[in-house]
């Protein structure tokens, strides 16, 4: 006789990632900036802190006076006459950082946004649809304009961003992950997550690279810099225990509504969105999912941007409901509005609501006490048989009734309890005598 041998099927060889990051420099100046200024001149981002805006980012011009972000912008008109300022259109920037990741993902990456402007995917899976990295590089690179973004790969996410730091405008640059360690030895300590007062101690300790805080013993850095040192240690020596977060891409639920002359009317902009709110709820996630938030969107006349999401209590596809929740807001928009935008977010599955099996007559009896009267106003018969099936299927504790016990009480826990629901003619009833304030 021959034994039977079991075959063990061997799962198919999985390949080592490559995480891959994708950055467009200067993204929020790039975005607020497109069709209005010109880039080569000096130029900066500015906060909408209305009091005292400070720098967020700058052109090169503007640096060649002198300019540095986090300076006040009073200050930097002082390097620099001919210095343009341009606010932070926070909606038009959120709204471009979503275009570029969508951009990744339509060429399959899982990507795990991060600022606006950078994203992070492994490029390995994409290795077969697009004959190799180089080939996914190059494709990926092809979906924007020609020398806007910069492709760094590495075998982590510190890695790949250092190398995405000093890949060529419109090219790629992949470190090998042996290769990992001898490249960030030369690389400055700016690179590292760290603070700006942990960074000028480390300069104070005679530490310029990446390379001299590798070189320090990892104890002497604890006993120094305690678990963030140890942290900035690893990063220093390319090694970064991170894994990637890729998001679940979903498909937008918004509506858009342009108005032929810009709307100022309150009245008008309500009477938009309520009509933007039926069109939403007609989409068809709005079938099995109910949303958690809606958010507003209005381009203004006056060219900047306005935007507010507001957070529902309970999800719901009415759309009185989301039209109400969004109603304050419109009290808030600053300027005349050109185009108006109503966005559905955070889905939930839809759950059904929850109602008495009793109806209003199964309800606690006066006085808090409830036993064979309760039974007696249930006029259907079927509802008393089906309560017996469930409590001899699962036992007497599986159907529950709330009781009142101290309704004035300022402790919540005290103002009613879960008591078992007692089914059933012969049964004695449970209750809470209240003359005498003890149970029975």
């Amino acid at each position: 006789m021959f034994d039977t041998v079991g075959i063990v099927e061997q799962p198919p060889d999985t390949p080592e990632p490559v995480i891959a990051c994708c950055w467009m420099g200067g993204f929020p100046l790039r975005v607020v900036a497109h069709g209005q200024v010109d880039l080569d001149e000096p130029v900066v981002l500015a906060s909408e802190a209305e009091a005292h805006p400070v720098v967020l980012d700058c052109t090169e011009a503007a640096r060649a006076h002198g300019v540095e972000p986090g300076m006040l912008v009073s200050r930097a008109m002082g390097c620099c006459a001919t210095l343009q300022a341009l606010s932070c259109d926070v909606p038009r920037v959120e709204a471009a950082a979503e275009r570029f990741v969508a951009r990744l993902e339509a060429h399959g990456a899982a990507v795990q946004p991060m600022e606006p402007g950078r994203a992070f995917f492994d490029a390995a899976p994409l290795e077969r649809l697009y004959g190799g990295l180089p080939g996914v590089f190059e494709r990926l690179l092809g979906a924007f304009a020609p020398g806007t973004v910069r492709i760094g790969a590495g075998p982590n996410p510190f890695v790949a961003w250092v190398a995405t730091r000093h890949a060529p405008a419109g090219g790629w640059l992949r470190v090998e992950p042996g290769e990992a360690r001898r490249m960030l030895a030369r690389m400055p300590l700016t690179l590292l997550p760290a603070g700006a007062e942990l960074l000028r101690l480390l300069h104070a300790l005679g530490l310029e690279t990446l390379g001299d805080v590798a070189a320090l013993e990892v104890h002497h850095v604890a006993d120094r810099f305690g678990a963030n040192g140890v942290r900035l240690h690893a990063l220093a020596r390319g090694e970064d225990p991170s894994r990637l977060e890729p998001r679940v891409p979903m498909e937008p639920v918004t509506e858009l509504l342009a108005f032929p002359e810009p709307v100022a009317n309150e009245q008008t902009l309500e009477s938009a969105t309520q009509l933007l709110a039926e069109r939403l709820v007609a989409h068809p996630r709005c079938v099995l999912h109910a949303p958690r938030a809606v958010v507003l969107s209005c381009v203004l006349a006056t060219g900047g941007a306005f935007r507010s999401r507001r957070v529902l209590r309970t999800p719901t596809v009415d759309p009185r409901r989301l039209a109400l929740a969004i109603r304050p807001a419109l009290a808030e928009v600053p300027a005349a509005v050109e185009r108006i935008e109503l966005a559905l977010d955070g889905f939930e599955p839809r759950a059904a609501d929850q109602r008495s099996l009793l109806g209003g007559r199964g309800s606690a009896m006066a006085g808090g006490a409830f036993g064979d009267d309760a039974l007696s106003g249930i006029e259907d018969e079927r509802v008393q048989r089906g309560m017996r099936h469930v409590q001899e299927a699962l036992g007497e504790d599986a159907l529950l009734q709330v009781l009142e016990v101290e309704p004035w009480s300022r402790v919540p826990e005290r103002h009613a309890v879960l008591v078992p629901r007692r089914v059933g003619p012969a049964e004695e009833g449970i209750g809470l005598d209240v003359g005498r304030g003890v149970w029975r």
